[in-house]
């Protein structure tokens, strides 16, 4: 079966995009009413034990990604026992990791007061609140959560958006509505596991009638239970690697320097994480797609189909961060207040850190896509202790800077080894015209960069200050991008590629 690609990948950026916006919004709403009806101490516990509970997610091993790359082929030749054999295995493994993440995090329970440096809000129990999370996060992989797997490989996540999008304003509103009239954050928090559980009963709807026949049952071959096995032991330090980057920050934060700086941190990292999740919606619609072209497609087309790729994402990601340098304090300063800003520098290397770590997610969703984990399966041990022992030291030297700096760290040692991998295993040769082209790009970036925060430098920190800089930032990189690529053939080639776009929803 040769899926519909474009079609496809466009339907889930649209509805990707409608939900993102949801849970950007919504969350922002969300975490203003807690600071200043509770205050940043709440917002700090949240954090830490969402890390925590990342942290504890490691005992999905990978099993998801292996899962839904195994059923590509199957979904190509219309082999539904394959497919329904796989959906069965999927089932048990999710409810076994479902147990054991329980397990763990009622072991851990009794450690929780030692990963927090200073005094607790008053009139909270910080082991009732964790056991709450705890609850929620389990019962995402207990109730039916191996049905998200019909609609990843089936490249229908625009489905999880739309379901997505009738929940979360739903829950939103019940929560705050909750929290305003009680002002309790137990009574805030207890809705979570309620509308997990209600997410996952109309996913479950929702795939049962639309794909009809898929029920789990049955056994796959023995040749391919040792193909996926495979993958997971290859997936194993990725998904590690993938947890210490995003979680041990706040964890390390907590140890070191309490829940207010944690809530600070937690403030700018909302900012950069929302525009990362509204850029992975992109990445997310395009991995089905592409492993479809890389089966069944030349590996010269591929090959110039990810040339192409990576100039749009290096424009997109260039842009975003020089937007994020531009605006970031002066959004801050409105939206937290004077005393809740990091120094300048700061936000600086949480560009940094943006740029470098979106600038390489062409050649993973490509690795992903091609499911070639086995061959990168020593790159993420490295990646992950290099992260946190330099964590842990450099916040002791320089503060949180320290933390951004060895996240940045890692993501260099990551990028050349991810980039040999697929330039070896997917396209056959060697990857020297990309890396020129990515270091052109980044240069374009750069000076657009300058040229942008000197044109913003003398607007000050109100609102209407905030609407002429993003004006800036909306013409003036994007002006010399162009400027600086016209002539080039991948820009010739995303002109192309988004008339025939336009031309198609015609």
């Amino acid at each position: 079966m040769k899926i519909e690609r474009t079609k496809n990948t466009l339907r889930n950026i649209v509805f990707g995009f409608c939900y993102r916006l949801l849970n950007i919004i919504l969350p922002f709403i969300s975490r203003t009413a807690i600071l200043y009806i509770l205050g940043e101490q709440y917002l700090g516990l949240s954090s830490l034990f969402t890390s925590i509970l990342s942290f504890l997610s490691l005992a999905e091993l990978g099993v998801g990604g292996a899962m839904v790359y195994s059923m590509y082929k199957p979904i190509a030749e219309n082999d539904t026992t394959t497919i329904r054999a796989l959906l069965n295995l999927y089932r048990k493994f999710y409810r076994a990791i479902g147990t054991v993440i329980f397990v763990i995090g009622l072991c851990l329970t009794p450690f929780l007061r030692l990963l927090i440096h200073e005094s607790l809000p008053q009139n909270i129990n910080i082991y009732i609140l964790y056991l709450l999370y705890l609850l929620n996060a389990v019962l995402s992989y207990w109730l039916f959560a191996y049905k998200s797997a019909v609609l990843q490989a089936f490249q229908r996540n625009d489905v999880e958006s739309k379901i997505a999008m009738f929940i979360t304003p739903l829950s939103y509103a019940v929560m705050l509505g909750t929290l305003f009239l009680t002002r309790n954050y137990y009574a805030y928090i207890i809705w979570l596991p309620i509308f997990t559980t209600i997410t996952n009963v109309i996913r479950l709807i929702y795939v049962d009638k639309n794909f009809p026949g898929l029920e789990p049952e049955g056994e796959i071959s023995q040749e391919l239970r040792k193909s996926i096995v495979k993958k997971v032991k290859a997936l194993i330090g990725t998904k590690l690697n993938t947890v210490v980057l995003n979680a041990a920050d706040n964890i390390v934060i907590a140890a070191f320097f309490g829940l207010t700086t944690i809530a600070i941190y937690g403030n700018y990292y909302y900012i950069m994480s929302s525009i990362i999740g509204f850029l992975g919606i992109v990445y997310s619609a395009m991995t089905a797609g592409l492993g479809n072209s890389i089966a069944m497609e030349s590996v010269e087309k591929n090959y110039r189909d990810f040339m192409k790729f990576s100039f749009m994402n290096s424009w997109l990601v260039g842009w975003c961060t020089i937007c994020l340098i531009c605006l970031y304090q002066p959004f801050m300063y409105l939206w937290t207040g004077k005393e809740l800003l990091f120094p300048f520098y700061i936000v600086i290397e949480f560009g940094v850190y943006f740029y470098i770590y979106q600038i390489r997610k062409i050649p993973v969703t490509y690795k992903d896509a091609a499911g070639i984990w086995w061959e990168d399966r020593f790159r993420p041990y490295i990646c992950m202790v290099v992260n946190l022992g330099l964590n842990i030291l450099l916040a002791q030297v320089i503060g949180i800077l320290g933390i951004l700096i060895s996240t940045v760290i890692s993501l260099c040692i990551s990028i050349p080894w991810e980039n040999y991998t697929i330039f070896k295993y997917i396209f056959h040769r060697g990857s020297w015209e990309y890396y020129r082209k990515m270091a052109y790009y980044a240069v374009t970036v750069f000076i657009a960069g300058i040229v942008t925060f000197v044109a913003c430098k003398p607007w000050g920190n109100n609102f209407p200050a905030l609407i002429i800089r993003g004006g800036i930032c909306i013409v003036i990189p994007n002006l010399i991008i162009i400027l600086g690529n016209f002539k080039g053939e991948e820009f010739h080639d995303t002109k192309e590629f988004l008339l025939r776009i336009l031309k198609s929803r015609e």
